[in-house]
């Protein structure tokens, strides 16, 4: 009888247990689901700002413009045959003696285009410690920024001067319901990377042209005050 209850107690104790893991593993499921999910619906939004900085790029002809002089507080602004590069740079002065610089840190992105659509996006977030004599830069190549996904951007890394990663895809970061780094990388960083240039491009365009307009406006009123001595 004793060997009887241990049975059905042991075969109880394996129902249970299994119960359990079955849970979690259906909770664990779920959130790996949920991971993907939300990784779908930030490469969307990766996508949408590639988009409108493309749009921005075509709808002002901002490739048929060499001479872009108004630029936002340490914003550099440059273009070639077939790229369009904007760079924010920051200084970090020294606590005791302000006069020297410490640091200076860059952001910078470098968009690859014909004038109507963008090809290919550079970006590279970069510190330079003058003191230590030592760089640190992340560079981001995004292959196809008008194509719905990102496990084609690749990352280099240089940390004070030494090679830590050479063009590791973005579809290799870890991406666990432990450690969802993927995620966090586009939401944290490449989201807010986009959104931050496509305003710059955009107040760039929007200045150039309003200053046309101000200059045509005050040509004409000029040119008007002249017919009043014929």
């Amino acid at each position: 009888m004793r060997k009887l209850y241990l049975i059905i107690f042991i075969i109880a104790s394996m129902i249970v247990t299994t119960g359990v893991f079955s849970q979690e593993t259906k909770k664990d499921s779920l959130e790996s689901e949920a991971l993907v999910n939300e990784g779908k619906q930030l490469d969307q939004e990766i996508l949408t700002f590639c988009k409108r900085i493309e749009e921005t790029i075509a709808k002002y002809k901002l490739m048929s413009i060499k001479d872009i002089r108004l630029l936002p507080f340490q914003i550099s602004y440059s273009q070639g045959n077939d790229y369009i590069y904007l760079e924010k740079h920051f200084f970090v002065k020294d606590d005791l003696v302000p006069s020297k610089i410490k640091l200076k840190k860059l952001k910078s992105i470098k968009i690859y285009t014909n004038g109507t659509t963008v090809s290919k996006l550079e970006s590279i977030i970069r510190e330079e410690n003058y003191y230590e004599n030592t760089v640190s830069e992340v560079k981001i190549i995004d292959p196809t920024p008008t194509a719905l996904g990102t496990d084609d951007i690749v990352f280099s890394y240089i940390r004070e001067n030494k090679v830590i990663l050479t063009e590791k895809r973005l579809s290799e970061v870890k991406n666990s319901t432990a450690f969802p780094i993927q995620n966090q990388l586009k939401r944290e960083f490449y989201i807010p990377h986009l959104m931050y240039f496509y305003d710059v491009l955009l107040n760039i365009a929007e200045t150039y042209y309003k200053g046309m307009k101000d200059v045509d406006s005050t040509m004409t009123e000029f040119l008007k005050d002249s017919t009043k001595y014929y």
